[in-house]
């Protein structure tokens, strides 16, 4: 079994601080909003890492003042599409963006991006009612994740 990963993990883009990049690499292959943006890296990191709109929305602001993509459309049609400036960047950046991807593509793999789905559902289902469990159900359900660690343990042992 092996120890915690550093900050970032298997988010060699968050670890790095290059969100930003992140999304100029995602607007770089279609003009995008910020929804599609968000989708377009879920999709990216198997469901793993869905970033928020509290976290897309700056890096796209952030991506204008740089002046990398420009918005376009109207009231309820915008889309950011990069521009020539963002192109460059991308264009000096790209063989050392597309090989952190695929390291993280190989690091998780769609087998572990599930497995890793099912804990941040497990998660889900806990946080909501986490006021509302009793003394008793919390009792029972720190013994169940005993056994699962547990049985973890084992898994990975073997």
């Amino acid at each position: 079994m092996t120890p915690p990963r550093e900050a970032g993990g298997v988010f060699p883009f968050l670890a790095k601080g290059d969100f930003k990049g992140l999304v100029l690499f995602t607007i770089a292959s279609k003009p995008m909003h910020g929804y599609e943006v968000m989708k377009s890296i879920e999709d990216r990191f198997h469901g793993i890492y869905k970033p928020s709109p509290g976290v897309i929305y700056p890096a796209l602001r952030a991506l204008r003042r740089l002046k990398y993509v420009r918005l376009e459309g109207a009231e309820r049609r915008k889309v950011y599409r990069i521009t020539a400036s963002g192109k460059a960047y991308l264009r000096d950046r790209r063989a050392e963006m597309e090989k952190t991807y695929r390291s993280f593509e190989s690091a998780v793999g769609p087998e572990r991006a599930a497995l890793l789905r099912d804990f941040r559902r497990t998660a889900q289902l806990l946080m909501p009612n986490l006021r509302n469990i009793t003394p008793a159900q919390a009792g029972e359900l720190g013994q169940a994740l005993a056994e699962l660690r547990e049985r973890i343990v084992k898994v990975l042992a073997g």
